[in-house]
């Protein structure tokens, strides 16, 4: 059984991540690195999660250092009594789109965007949309079925969905498909008319393979306890629940 020390500083942790994924990878007006808590504070805990949230936020104790992933909201963040860091788009950068793409078991795999990974598929577009579902597991998938026959992936973790950008990359490269979150409707038209399939498979379930190897590369690394906190959806499905609340009443 491996053994942890008692504590570790925030300042070892920065080193660490810096190794991991420079903070200057960041994109223009990302705020990343630490965001709450003094770089000399000791912690024997580490936590790594997709958002920051209220809940998550109760159970902290002082001594414990959260990594998260988005930024944290400026309500939220006042009332934190943790150190927090964000770990934002350097990771994006650096390598949570490999991530995603080795999880779907892409080949060949490259970046034609920092944001961005693509690799060869060749396999039906129901192949694609069961694979995703298999390794993400998210709890919807949302598709534009522009084309069967998927050759080549694109894969984005989280927005990529949220705006065109990516699916424009996908006709540019001669990709089939974009694998992201966040669609929205002039992304799904964009993306009829530029013949390039979309599947959404949510925002949190493609942050997934980043994370957790985030997590892993840090327990290797650090000797505190690092724990993954599954990604959270925020948005549920309030009208189902409503709806099954009356049937039993």
């Amino acid at each position: 059984m491996r053994s942890f020390s008692k504590s570790v500083s925030v300042e070892d942790v920065l080193g660490t991540l810096e190794e991991l994924a420079p903070f200057d990878l960041a994109v223009e007006g990302d705020e990343v690195g630490l965001v709450a808590g003094d770089p000399s504070d000791s912690v024997d805990r580490v936590v790594v999660c997709l958002d920051l949230t209220p809940r998550l936020v109760r159970r902290l104790s002082s001594e414990t250092l959260v990594i998260s992933h988005h930024p944290v909201p400026e309500p939220l963040l006042e009332r934190v009594r943790s150190p927090v860091i964000v770990f934002h788009s350097n990771w994006d950068v650096a390598r949570a789109a490999e991530a995603l793409a080795e999880w779907l078991g892409l080949e060949d795999v490259r970046k034609p965007d920092p944001l961005a990974a693509e690799g060869r598929f060749d396999g039906t577009l129901e192949y694609l949309l069961s694979r995703v579902e298999d390794v993400l597991s998210p709890p919807e998938i949302r598709v534009v079925a522009a084309k069967n026959r998927i050759r080549d992936v694109i894969v984005v973790p989280g927005f990529g969905l949220s705006t065109d950008r990516f699916v424009r990359l996908a006709a540019k490269e001669g990709a089939d498909a974009v694998v992201s979150g966040d669609l929205t409707h002039r992304t799904a038209i964009v993306a009829s008319v530029l013949d390039v399939a979309c599947v959404d498979a949510t925002h949190a379930s493609t942050e997934l393979p980043g994370l957790k190897e985030l997590s892993e590369e840090l327990s290797k690394r650090l000797q505190v306890r690092v724990e993954l906190r599954p990604p959270e959806h925020p948005v549920g499905d309030h009208y189902r629940a409503f709806q099954r609340r009356t049937a039993r009443s």
